[in-house]
């Protein structure tokens, strides 16, 4: 037999590594490094740079008019931002939950993420139904 082995070049995540994602209801899912870097905020004010199709996510207090609060589940220590009216208002929309590939944050404390630069994430919902019913076809 002729094996073609090819080998996985995208190893675990690092420390340094923040993972943020964008999924289609408009959440933005902040990993729990950023989270950290981010100062462990409970809040954040939104901003789109348009020309660079950047989302700026900034740490801000509670009675900021226009923060929105950070979300925690239970037994995570990622946060959500609710981003839809965000979304809606920018024309930002995918069909499946996308990450960033490189999130950063400026030294104002800015999270900038890049919509130019993103990756599938996760399987879309019809996708994954498919693959359950082939499951429960074959058992």
């Amino acid at each position: 037999m002729n094996w073609q082995w090819e080998e996985f070049r995208h190893g675990p995540d690092t420390r340094d590594e923040l993972r943020v994602t964008l999924s289609p209801k408009g959440e933005i899912m902040i990993g729990a490094r950023a989270v950290e870097r981010l100062g462990r905020a409970d809040w954040a004010v939104l901003s789109f740079d348009r020309r660079n199709s950047l989302i700026g996510v900034r740490p801000a207090h509670r009675h900021v008019e226009n923060a929105y609060p950070l979300l925690h589940k239970l037994k995570g220590r990622h946060r959500i931002i609710r981003a839809f009216k965000f979304c809606l208002y920018y024309g930002i929309a995918f069909e499946r939950t996308r990450a960033f590939v490189k999130p950063q944050i400026q030294e104002n404390g800015m999270l900038v993420l890049d919509l130019k630069a993103t990756v599938a994430a996760g399987k879309r919902l019809d996708v994954k139904r498919n693959w359950e019913k082939e499951i429960i076809r074959n058992s």
